[in-house]
């Protein structure tokens, strides 16, 4: 057994001898390429290319310089504060105290020129026919401190219904002393119409009043 496993392992191995000695002086046939292992090749290739690029990136970027980002600053709106309206002080009221003026006490006095009605005539609305006749009268008196002059006196028509006969001023030439009394007398004549007639009379002091003197009828048919 033994010798049969030992004549099988020299005729083998005689066989590779005489194969390896045909490779040596025979033309040798290429060895068909495995797609594997092209594959694997070209994959292993492209992965150094890359890492060789990226090495090469990654210097140029170590080399420049660093940029350091800066926050752009926004224009910030300065806010203008307005003035706020300012409120007018109001002037205050105060007390004024008014002195109080106490008007001068005077005494009554007699005026130097003064006149009053004593007395008149007819009495007021007295009646009388038409076209009839009649006196105006009246009594006064010098109330004044002072005479009534000569020539500073006159007796006029005011108003009224004409009734005077002869004139509307008459002078008074009489002189009247404080105290006296002056009696005054007009012509007059009743209106032709009956009714009711008034007329007034003033005593003037050099223009001015001194008294009035009215007169009234009424005149009546018969």
């Amino acid at each position: 057994m033994r010798k049969f496993r030992f004549a099988s392992l020299s005729a083998v191995f005689a066989l590779m001898l005489i194969l390896s000695a045909c490779n040596a002086f025979g033309p040798q046939i290429p060895p068909t390429p495995n797609p594997l292992v092209i594959q694997s090749t070209i994959d292993a290739a492209a992965t150094q290319a890359v890492l060789t690029i990226a090495a090469q990136l990654t210097g140029t970027a170590l080399a420049q310089p660093t940029h350091t980002a800066t926050a752009t600053q926004i224009p910030t709106l300065a806010a203008t504060a307005t003035p706020l309206a300012t409120s007018t002080p109001l002037p205050t009221a105060t007390n004024t105290r008014i002195p109080v003026t106490l008007a001068p006490t005077f005494t009554a006095t007699p005026a130097n020129f003064g006149c009053s009605v004593s007395s008149s005539s007819p009495a007021a609305g007295a009646k009388y026919n038409v076209n009839d006749e009649f006196d105006a009268v009246w009594v006064v008196k010098n109330t004044g401190l002072k005479n009534w002059e000569v020539g500073t006196l006159d007796l006029k028509y005011d108003s009224g219904q004409k009734m005077q006969k002869v004139a509307d001023v008459f002078d008074v030439s009489t002189l009247v002393e404080p105290g006296k009394e002056l009696t005054l007398i007009v012509d007059m004549a009743v209106p032709a119409n009956a009714g009711k007639y008034s007329a007034t009379w003033k005593l003037l002091m050099d223009g001015t009043t001194l008294c009035t003197l009215p007169v009234s009828i009424e005149a009546v048919t018969p």
